[in-house]
């Protein structure tokens, strides 16, 4: 599928990842619609940026630990329109389980399940109808590979990645679903030891944004790949 001239619905779309997405769909003169919580600031921003690349982009605020807020983008961006889905949003913190809760857990299942969920089953449909569409999850590698601590956050991330398989089979043939599994590319920031991720990691770097929007646009425009997983992650599945 060509993106130019298409329009893409990325959650969390104002900062990191989401950022590079967007601004990277924009160069290749896709309108954007670019979803945030609390980062209004920084989508304004960058709302401005990829208005100066010539596409169109509209904002919508909303919580995705809210059902409601879940339903009203999904509504709006309908009334848009939406050629291309990406489910990027998510939220990252240390959970041990012997401190971990029902909120926690509740948290994670909203942001990286019943948002992607409900937005593909909405955004995705009307795409079906239209007999073209694309949705990409930016999943984890630690969906596959899960490590301590962090274990509602994998469970969750793991809930992703059969929902990449189970909507690709859902809207075939039409609609292509895919899923990115990233790894050490930007450091979070609040890492005190920055090297400490890139000693399980064969490249031994951070990747960088970029190269998860690489992954992204061939997603984009293959025309004959669908329910993938595709790693970007220096090798650390293989470690």
């Amino acid at each position: 599928m060509e993106i130019k001239g298409k329009t893409a619905l990325i959650t969390g779309g104002s900062k990191r990842i989401g950022r590079a997405i967007t601004i990277g769909l924009a160069k290749e003169g896709c309108n954007v619609i670019i979803h945030y919580h609390s980062s209004e600031r920084e989508a304004q921003e960058l709302k401005t940026l990829v208005e100066s690349f010539g596409v169109r982009s509209y904002l919508l605020k909303a919580d995705l630990t809210k059902e409601e807020d879940i339903v009203r983008i999904a509504e709006e961006s309908v009334n848009i329109g939406v050629d291309i889905l990406i489910n990027n949003a998510s939220l990252y913190y240390k959970t041990p389980l012997d401190t971990a809760t029902f909120k926690d857990l509740n948290i994670f299942y909203s942001i990286h399940v019943k948002a992607p969920f409900y937005l593909s089953k909405v955004i995705g449909k009307k795409m079906y109808e239209k007999k073209e569409g694309r949705i990409v999850n930016i999943v984890d590698y630690s969906a596959i590979l899960p490590y301590p601590d962090y274990t509602p956050y994998t469970v969750s991330k793991g809930a992703l990645l059969t929902m990449t398989k189970a909507f690709a089979k859902e809207f075939a043939p039409y609609v292509l679903v895919n899923g990115i599994l990233p790894g050490p590319i930007v450091s979070p920031e609040d890492l005190q030891d920055k090297e400490i991720p890139l000693k399980k990691t064969l490249l031994k770097r951070w990747g960088g944004e970029q190269e998860v929007f690489k992954a992204v646009k061939y997603l984009i425009e293959t025309d004959f790949t669908t329910g993938a997983l595709i790693p970007v992650e220096g090798g650390r599945l293989i470690f």
